[in-house]
């Protein structure tokens, strides 16, 4: 059974979906005594008071002086930026985290800017939808999937055992992994298809007629490219996070489409069904 963790005061920054629905969470499962929204979009935050998400809204260096456990909703190439500002203000012992889909350089950065004055762990909650913003938030958004923790050797036992029975209680099942091997699996699984799908939508809007393709783009073509709908610059910033890693997988995916490649030039078509076949293989383990 997890202990059910307990805080003062939480602040969430960034209250859209993820974050909305993080403060619905604290308040709704009782994990802290007051939630206050803290972020950029003065109308989104109205928004979230309004709908009783958080208790109050405010600043973000005056929010965390009262914070106890600190949220970071923003995008992840903002998340560092915004933790360089609002550090000098933070309680000290107070816990940080985040939830931003890539993590060796956050990590990295984050424990450096705590100096031990506050805790900073990182964390990965696997769960969304295609809407966003404080209105599309709900309490139940995380229940029944993943998150991902990603401390150091330097994280306090403590401080990990609150963050761990945190996600547990918002309902999510919880993995502890290396921040860099995070971001190799998810670089593999997640950012990676992104990129070979825009890169594939480009080439097809580059042929001569390519809108008037669309018209012949059956439902193979329409579900294996949705992820191109995906918000540009939320996966822009993903790659540059976890450029490292793609950098190596995209090299990976090269030397693949050169093997086809010398296959069609040869018309080696038992090459092409040994290449298929292992893809297939490899593929019918996710059924």
């Amino acid at each position: 059974m997890t202990n059910k963790p307990s805080f003062g005061c939480a602040v969430v920054i960034g209250v859209g979906l993820i974050g909305g629905s993080l403060a619905r969470v604290l308040k709704g499962r009782g994990l802290a005594g007051k939630v206050i929204g803290a972020g950029r979009g003065e109308a989104n935050l109205k928004v979230a008071l309004e709908l009783g998400i958080v208790d109050e809204i405010a600043p973000a260096k005056e929010a965390v002086a009262q914070a106890d456990i600190i949220f970071l909703c923003t995008p992840v190439l903002s998340i560092i930026p915004m933790l360089e500002s609002i550090a000098p203000h933070i309680k000290p012992g107070a816990l940080v985290t985040d939830a931003g889909s890539t993590k060796k350089d956050i990590v990295e950065k984050a424990e450096k800017i705590a100096k031990g004055k506050f805790t900073f762990i990182g964390s990965h909650p696997i769960a969304g939808t295609e809407k966003s913003g404080a209105a599309a938030s709900f309490e139940t958004l995380f229940d029944n999937h993943k998150c991902i923790i990603t401390p150091t050797p330097s994280t306090p036992a403590k401080s990990l055992e609150a963050i761990t029975a945190f996600w547990q209680v918002a309902g999510m099942r919880t993995i502890i992994m290396a921040p860099e091997q995070h971001d190799r699996i998810f670089g593999a699984i997640s950012h990676l298809p992104h990129l070979v799908v825009y890169s594939l939508v480009n080439a097809v809007s580059e042929m001569d007629g390519g809108e008037k393709l669309l018209e012949f783009a059956a439902g193979g073509f329409r579900d294996f490219t949705r992820i191109a709908s995906s918000p540009p610059e939320m996966w822009a910033d993903i790659a540059i996070s976890n450029s490292a890693a793609l950098d190596e997988m995209v090299a990976k995916v090269e030397q693949k489409l050169a093997a086809i490649r010398v296959a069609l030039e040869s018309k080696d078509r038992e090459r092409l069904i040994s290449l298929f076949a292992k893809a297939n293989e490899f593929r019918s383990k996710l059924e």
